[in-house]
């Protein structure tokens, strides 16, 4: 990217230049991401998903168990099947929520290969998360064998009969992410172009 773009980049953007500061960039967006997702599913699918009956902490980690699992089935969920484990139907939402948060880190960092890289790095976050709190979440249920049924049932349901959802919410924000931010690039630097000759037709007189 040239650094004229950059420049008008930040001018439009003022976090960008946050955005392509090395490492600290990286790890910038890639919290930017996951906070615009956690967020957006919050506010989407939070509802009834808070247990006051458990301590703080597990209770904490459930909800965001929870929330994940909304979105780790775009797919499916956009083609009318229920959540996982046999849960509610989220429709739309899902997919809506990966398409945005995607799209808005690729107009902020306005370089496709960066954002793609920033928002397939936080699915991968995401999903490891997910993951981790099943076994975290041993402390809610009554034994062991309800809760080896309980992540067994999310894990067969998500592997076995949805892994077309697992190559999509990895693959699909960041094909997005990257096309915004080649908009965003192709916009800016057609602007800086014509303020180009501008000057030097104005030079010129």
């Amino acid at each position: 990217m040239s650094i004229l773009v950059i420049e008008n980049l930040e001018r439009f953007i003022p976090l960008v230049y946050c955005m392509h500061n090395g490492m600290r960039g990286f790890i910038l967006g890639l919290g930017t991401m996951v906070a615009s997702v956690t967020l957006g599913s919050l506010i989407a699918f939070s509802s009834g998903t808070w247990s006051g009956e458990l301590p703080l902490q597990v209770g904490l980690l459930k909800l965001f168990h929870d929330i994940y699992s909304f979105l780790l089935t775009p797919l499916s969920s956009a083609l009318g099947a229920p959540s996982l484990g046999g849960g509610a139907y989220l429709g739309i939402l899902p997919l809506i929520i990966w398409v945005v948060s995607a799209a808005f880190i690729g107009l902020l960092t306005g370089e496709p290969y960066r954002a793609a890289k920033i928002v397939f790095t936080s699915t991968l976050v995401i999903f490891s998360f997910w993951i981790f709190s099943n076994f975290m979440l041993y402390p809610i249920w009554s034994d062991n064998i309800a809760w080896l049924s309980e992540v067994d049932k999310l894990m067969s349901d998500l592997f076995l009969y949805r892994s077309l959802d697992i190559i999509f919410f990895l693959a699909v924000p960041s094909i997005v992410s990257a096309a915004s931010a080649f908009l965003i690039f192709y916009v800016v630097s057609s602007k800086s172009k014509v303020s180009e000759l501008e000057e030097e037709q104005y030079a010129k007189w």
